[in-house]
């Protein structure tokens, strides 16, 4: 339904903001149990693979995910939204592997600003000064709670960088997806066909890799079960359903969260201390976001 004159454009933000933040909160939860399992012998792109099939395992379930699309939605849209869900993580754990952590999350977050630059050429959505400042605040803070300034950049190596930046462009690719496929297959139904396509994609490169037994031991099983569901299909949902209330370029802002809340988790769970400049680059980062709810614009219809 077109929006009248005046309406503000942004009224479920709150809501979305708020459903990203969740999100952000389960994935840092997911990453501090996914590197035990790491730690312990766990392939990390068996893992990946076990997070898309109980996904789509659990979205299955849903009489909602099955609905038919509506008139025009494109089938393309889900599957490369599939492929990018796939590979998002892969990516970032070769980078993970291949470099200095803090480059790795560094480089996975300039997915802000890609989507920015994506919706002002390509979709000719002009971002707002308070969006751009957003980004660089975010960004900012990132380097700070990801202590940059600090890490050994001597590992530095292509592979590493190209995996790093693919994991950028991966995220950035999602969530723009997220918003196109979302609008036609719905949240349910797009998520639910984008983990049929990863888990498919999967599938086939594990076939020729053997069966992945040290998944399925009592030890680790709990933690791939919460890591698929609580940590997979529970923040995708928020997350998608949050991009569709605050437009790709801020969820993907809002996203930047996930790295302040890894270090808290670090910092509660694990003992780890939180330096001067990680508590400024948190404080950063939460500016960022809360900028995105408090500055809120009207949005008029077009002209014919």
């Amino acid at each position: 339904m077109l929006k009248r004159p005046g309406h503000d454009a942004y009224s479920g933000a709150p809501a979305g903001l708020i459903a990203i933040a969740v999100a952000a909160a389960l994935w840092a939860v997911a990453a501090a149990l996914a590197r035990v399992l790491f730690d312990d012998g766990v392939d990390p792109l068996e893992l990946v693979q076990a997070r898309a099939l109980l996904s789509a395992a659990g979205l299955a379930l849903v009489p909602a995910a099955w609905r038919r699309p509506k008139e025009g939605g494109r089938l393309r849209h889900v599957i490369a939204l599939g492929l990018c869900i796939a590979l998002v993580n892969a990516a970032y754990y070769i980078a993970i592997q291949k470099l200095a952590v803090a480059v790795a999350i560094v480089l996975q977050y300039l997915a802000p600003a890609l989507v920015v630059v994506w919706t002002a050429v390509k979709l000719r959505r002009r971002p707002t000064t308070e969006v751009i400042t957003a980004v660089v605040v975010a960004f900012v803070g990132v380097v700070l709670v990801s202590e940059l300034p600090g890490a050994d950049l001597g590992n530095l190596n292509f592979p590493g960088l190209v995996a790093g930046f693919a994991a950028a462009v991966l995220f950035a690719s999602y969530t723009l997806l997220s918003e196109k496929a979302g609008e036609s297959y719905g949240v349910l139904g797009a998520l639910f066909r984008g983990f049929v396509a990863a888990s498919v994609c999967w599938i086939v490169f594990q076939s020729f890799r053997g069966w992945p037994s040290a998944l399925f031991t009592a030890e680790h099983l709990p933690f791939v079960l919460f890591i698929g569901i609580g940590g997979t299909l529970a923040p995708f949902l928020l997350y998608l359903w949050g991009v569709g209330r605050v437009r790709a370029e801020r969820a993907t802002i809002a996203a930047t969260l996930e790295p302040v809340l890894v270090a808290l988790i670090a910092w509660i769970w694990l003992g780890q201390a939180l330096s001067l400049w990680q508590i400024v680059g948190g404080v950063l980062i939460m500016g960022a976001v809360l900028s995105l709810q408090l500055v809120r614009h009207e949005v008029h219809a077009p002209e014919p």
